[in-house]
């Protein structure tokens, strides 16, 4: 039951699992407290690449909505068993729903807002949405995994980072969680901690306004994550200069 926590918390079950993970939350605190980052997580993903839409953009859809007839909805003869087939997806099928659930919280916001009428926006819009991708899809693959796993620490000086990790995919994210701004171009930088083996970065935490987020493949036997204040580009050394905050990895 456990496992279902990560595919619950992007609406990626049945109507069957719902209702029994809903009443094992009523007693299980931790995966409570898991879905509610799994699903924090995906909104900051989604509100990531959002963008408002052009003034003239609600006119021009509405306009088209008045032009276009509208149809009543149309039946086969079959439909409610092909329905009740649907509902019996397998698990792998649950997976790659929720997978492609988070990618499209990132990408649909690329679209949100971009007319697409001039080829000139159509290619932008597309770059946008490839880079979306590139970006995203380890993160929803990530979100995904059955053994996904999440943690959160708290920084002295206030804000924290949310980890989530999956020994299958020996992966691991972390997300900045209002770590306060850095002045002269210093950033943060996640390290992975495996006992008394000198610590191995997994890269620049990105700027808030870019998702505030990396990604590292690789994990191990980590066993502790820290977070160090670094100079623009990661530590020129290798190693943690100032290190800000230490936590376990999540178990």
């Amino acid at each position: 039951m456990h496992t279902l926590a990560g595919a619950f918390a992007l609406d990626a079950v049945n109507d069957v699992e719902r209702a029994e993970f809903a009443r094992h939350l009523e007693q299980c605190d931790s995966c409570a407290q898991e879905v509610a980052e799994l699903r924090a997580t995906a909104a900051r993903l989604g509100s990531a690449m959002a963008e408002d839409p052009p003034p003239e953009f609600k006119d021009r859809v509405m306009a088209a909505m008045h032009a276009t007839r509208q149809l009543p909805p149309r039946t086969r003869p079959g439909a409610h068993e092909r329905s009740r087939r649907s509902a019996r997806a397998p698990r792998w099928a649950v997976v790659v729903a929720a997978a492609a659930a988070v990618v499209g919280l990132a990408a649909g916001g690329v679209f949100g807002g971009i007319a697409l009428t001039q080829q000139q926006e159509l290619q932008s819009a597309q770059s946008r949405l490839d880079q979306a991708r590139d970006r995203y899809e380890p993160v929803a693959a990530l979100l995904a995994a059955p053994d996904a796993k999440t943690a959160h620490g708290e920084a002295p000086g206030g804000g924290g980072v949310t980890v989530i990790l999956s020994k299958s995919l020996d992966r691991v994210m972390v997300m900045d969680a209002g770590l306060p701004a850095q002045p002269g171009g210093k950033v943060y930088e996640a390290w992975l901690i495996t006992g008394t083996a000198p610590p191995k970065s997994a890269g620049v935490i990105a700027a808030s306004d870019d998702g505030g987020l990396v990604v590292a493949q690789g994990i191990g036997n980590a066993d502790h994550l820290a977070v160090s204040v670094e100079q623009a580009g990661g530590s020129p050394s290798g190693a943690p200069t100032d290190v800000l905050m230490s936590m376990p990895a999540p178990a």
